[in-house]
């Protein structure tokens, strides 16, 4: 197992079998144990892009992962201060912001983390070993009524669909 701890932030909206091997290869890498996940946006509002709640989201992942460490992750006005909050987090979580590499799918996913010098890793979601699979995808095979077999785990598919058509109903006549 590599020293430190392992963290990824994401949306999670819904998770989906991408996010999944990112995890999946956070916790081999490193032991579940020392992972932790930042549920970012986690103060927005419901929206087309932002479907599904803080709390609606942190169910999904565990029942997905039950022993998974999960926090919040609100939004802040700029780059910097989302950096101090985040490091604050994972200070008070006990965890050496230095000694964090953080984990993304793709390069536009870290690149952030990037631009404050932290430690990263990039676990190709898109190798072919899951389908080419965003939440933005996900979300339109729900409003299309689209089979969600190789995009969502079978554990919170019927759910995650569920919750979705009783939201798009209501969002459709606003």
């Amino acid at each position: 197992m590599a020293p430190g701890r392992a963290v990824l932030i994401g949306r999670f909206c819904p998770v989906h079998v991408g996010h999944e091997a990112v995890l999946r290869a956070m916790f081999d890498r490193f032991g579940e144990s020392q992972c932790l996940v930042g549920i970012g946006s986690s103060n927005h509002g419901v929206s087309i892009r932002h479907f599904f709640s803080y709390q609606e989201r942190r169910e999904f992942l565990l029942k997905v992962f039950p022993k998974l460490q999960l926090f919040g992750l609100p939004d802040y006005p700029g780059d910097h201060e989302w950096m101090v909050a985040l490091d604050d987090i994972l200070r008070i979580s006990g965890v050496d912001p230095a000694t964090v590499t953080f984990f993304g799918g793709c390069q536009e996913e870290v690149e952030f983390f990037y631009r404050f010098g932290r430690t990263v890793e990039i676990m190709n979601r898109f190798d072919g070993s899951t389908p080419k699979v965003s939440a933005t995808e996900v979300r339109d095979a729900l409003i299309r009524e689209r089979s969600l077999e190789k995009l969502l785990n079978p554990v919170i598919a019927d759910e995650v669909r569920e919750r979705f058509q009783g939201k798009w109903e209501a969002f459709k006549k606003m």
